[in-house]
């Protein structure tokens, strides 16, 4: 729910997000069947079935949505900007939404707001855009972290006894000894985790364990920064 008040998601995207995802969960990952879905879901098999199908031709795609985004997106240039002159470069676009679409762009890092004086909005070059090619790759990697994060959730809280650590340090540090410092840390876990597993292995244990690494910068807490 914080990623979508950053992302000026309304209402409606978010309740349909939730409902694919949920569906996906039981459907796909699950392997439930139809009737089992919609029994789980609380829905009507018609209504599994639109899901179905919504589904299989991709809900994540959003024609409309991405291109009114690209189109304000398109309206900026290197140049500042100010929102007048934007709703001028794509007036056909709904003057409230062109204001929600730049807090958008703007919350993700693909635009920068002037403050100062009258608001003006850059486009950001430095920006790594989420559609690239590698995006799957990215979403897949994201997708085995949370995974892991779940399994931990579950050992600490429903399977007492099961070795799960979590541990969250927060500190203040130099950006370029943090980098240098997280090199460090995956290569002592890689090392670890390879002689755990031929130990392991030696002793023909296959019970599996997963650890993830995350080191992030914190923004300030009353910043709406990702």
């Amino acid at each position: 729910m914080r990623l979508s008040r950053l992302f000026r998601l309304p209402l409606s995207a978010v309740e349909e997000l939730c409902r694919m995802a949920y569906f996906e969960e039981i459907r796909i990952h699950g392997e439930a069947s139809q009737a089992r879905t919609a029994a789980l879901m609380g829905k009507s098999l018609r209504t599994v079935g639109h899901l179905e199908r919504q589904y299989r031709a991709g809900f994540l795609t959003g024609e409309a949505e991405l291109e009114q985004v690209r189109e304000v997106e398109g309206a900026l240039d290197e140049s500042p900007s100010t929102l007048q002159e934007v709703r001028e470069r794509v007036s056909h676009i709904d003057g409230e939404r062109i204001e929600l679409i730049l807090e958008r762009l703007v919350g993700v890092g693909r635009a920068r707001l002037d403050g100062g004086g009258q608001r003006r909005y850059t486009l950001n070059p430095a920006f790594i855009s989420l559609v690239g090619d590698d995006v799957d790759a990215q979403l897949d990697g994201l997708r085995h972290q949370l995974d892991v994060i779940i399994s931990a959730v579950r050992a600490r809280f429903l399977q007492a006894g099961r070795p799960a650590v979590a541990r969250t340090l927060s500190f203040v540090a130099d950006s370029a000894e943090v980098e240098a410092m997280a090199d460090g840390f995956v290569m002592d876990l890689r090392r670890g985790c390879i002689e755990a597993e031929e130990a392991a292995l030696k002793r023909r244990i296959r019970e599996r364990y997963a650890v993830t690494f995350v080191l992030t910068p914190i923004p300030p807490p009353d910043r709406d920064e990702l």
